[in-house]
């Protein structure tokens, strides 16, 4: 009879707690979502990550400057294996917004907590929520700091008198661009230019080469990982481009997320892209102290200024692990 009076009152007890809630500040956590990884560590939930969808061939800055991913076991995709996540008795499962291994995963008993964004004001609803779910003093402060410098960012006006065109390059083979509804349409815009790719919607659109040489856009960046810069200056379709003959063509920096996409590296990367846009080029000193301060007041991370530049160069540790 006690042993059934206790059953009852922890099922009263849960049943009173919201669908997907998290009763206490989490200490373990399965992470689903790439970029997500980046603003647990940012709330200070480094130590709790048990399983995560990140890898060190693909993020190597996240894991040389966090070591504690090599502690985590790795899942090899988004679509996160059900029975292997209950093994690890995560207090609470992160997915991207919209992923079908939500409903399973809470089918299972797990409570899992979907978070997406496309825009700046759905990334400070993603950050609010996420410190409401890691609650811990660290978290909210981080939190609160950030947002803080995030307006800061958005309300500085652009000095620029017309707004260049800029395309963003996921992959150069096959080509593929963002377009608008994303976070990179957001910080083209916040940055003084406008998006050339913007009659394309989402992210890691295809197109074809004619199209990008319709738009003869102002300036190109391409991504981290998009492909080779000097291959591409070299194609003879490419030099047709003005930005390539201007000289007007950037590789975007990478830290512990790529700066361009979903994490919150994106401060770093509007200080970045305004440079670019606002000033026609990069003031390497200005933005190695920014991101040395950067990973400081928002990571915890003491990073060496070599590493900085690396960093702004898009490239790998020295040392990766």
């Amino acid at each position: 009879m006690k042993r059934i009076l206790c059953s009852l009152l922890a099922a009263a007890l849960l049943g009173s707690l919201p669908v997907g809630s998290v009763s206490a500040a989490p200490a373990r956590i399965v992470e689903g979502w790439y970029a997500h990884n980046a603003t647990l560590v940012m709330l200070g939930a480094q130590d709790a990550i048990v399983g995560t969808v990140a890898r060190p061939s693909m993020l190597p800055w996240m894991f040389t400057l966090v070591p504690q991913f090599e502690q985590a076991q790795q899942f090899p995709s988004p679509r996160l294996n059900g029975e292997a996540v209950l093994a690890l008795k995560p207090d609470v499962t992160f997915v991207p917004q919209g992923s079908q291994i939500a409903a399973p995963l809470r089918r299972l008993g797990l409570v899992v907590k979907e978070e997406g964004f496309d825009s700046f004001s759905g990334m400070r609803e993603s950050l609010n929520d996420t410190a409401s779910v890691i609650d811990t003093p660290l978290a909210h402060s981080r939190n609160q700091a950030y947002q803080q410098a995030l307006e800061e960012a958005l309300r500085q006006p652009s000095e620029a008198t017309s707004r260049p065109a800029v395309v963003h390059i996921e992959s150069t083979a096959p080509l593929r661009v963002d377009g608008s509804h994303t976070i990179i349409n957001e910080w083209i815009r916040a940055a003084g230019g406008k998006n050339a790719a913007s009659t394309v919607t989402g992210n890691k659109q295809p197109v074809a080469m004619e199209q990008l040489l319709a738009w003869q856009p102002d300036i190109i960046i391409v991504g981290g990982t998009a492909g080779d810069m000097k291959a591409l200056q070299q194609n003879p379709l490419w030099q047709q481009l003005k930005a390539v003959q201007a000289g007007k063509v950037y590789r975007n920096p990478a830290g512990i997320f790529p700066w361009d996409r979903y994490g919150p590296e994106l401060l770093l990367q509007i200080k970045w892209a305004k440079q670019i846009v606002q000033q026609g080029n990069v003031d390497t000193a200005r933005m190695v102290s920014a991101v040395t301060d950067f990973y400081q007041r928002f990571y915890g991370i003491s990073l060496d200024r070599e590493d900085a530049k690396l960093m702004l160069a898009g490239r790998p540790p020295a040392t990766p692990r």
